[in-house]
């Protein structure tokens, strides 16, 4: 396929993502598989935000829990960031755990969301913890376990647990 079409493609299935007809919708977040770039998960992540069917929502979120490719964590760190997508935080979060991406190097931002966020955030952002199995470099953990450390007083005795475990792991990565 020429670049020319393959562009014409792309432009047609975010166009698709937009249309009043959820089939439509259905199948360009199908295509976008095939011919998806990393950016487009912002598309997705909008998409959410505009209060789709259940089933667009499903779809949306098995989409962004089959990811692979590695350079989707910084824009997804950026979405978690971003009031905009406060409404979707919590599935945007638990995407980081279902994902097959390496999010080790954005750990502080999960030790944030663990301290700071509500309780099902905060044990979403627990459970991407859990999961890091790469390596964290070794000056990162002591920080993050020292924040964890300190947040423990003004904590939550449902948060607490989470955080005594959540240093525990850090220690072990």
């Amino acid at each position: 396929m020429s670049e020319i079409n393959k562009k014409d493609l792309h432009t047609a299935i975010i166009l698709g993502l937009g249309s009043k007809d959820n089939k439509v919708v259905l199948n360009s977040i199908n295509q976008l598989r095939q011919e998806g770039k990393p950016e487009d998960v912002n598309h997705l992540f909008d998409l959410l935000l505009s209060t789709p069917t259940s089933e667009i929502k499903v779809s949306i979120l098995n989409f962004l829990a089959d990811l692979k490719i590695q350079e989707t964590d910084k824009i997804i760190i950026e979405a978690i960031k971003n009031d905009k997508y406060l409404s979707i935080r919590k599935s945007i979060v638990e995407v980081c755990w279902e994902a097959s991406i390496d999010f080790s190097k954005h750990l502080s931002v999960f030790v944030d969301l663990l301290i700071e966020a509500d309780f099902e955030i905060a044990f979403e952002a627990f459970t991407v913890i859990e999961n890091i199995t790469e390596k964290v470099p070794e000056m990162i953990k002591p920080v993050e376990m020292t924040k964890l450390k300190n947040a423990i007083p003004g904590s939550s005795a449902e948060k607490k647990g989470m955080i005594h475990e959540a240093i525990h792991i850090i220690d072990q990565l």
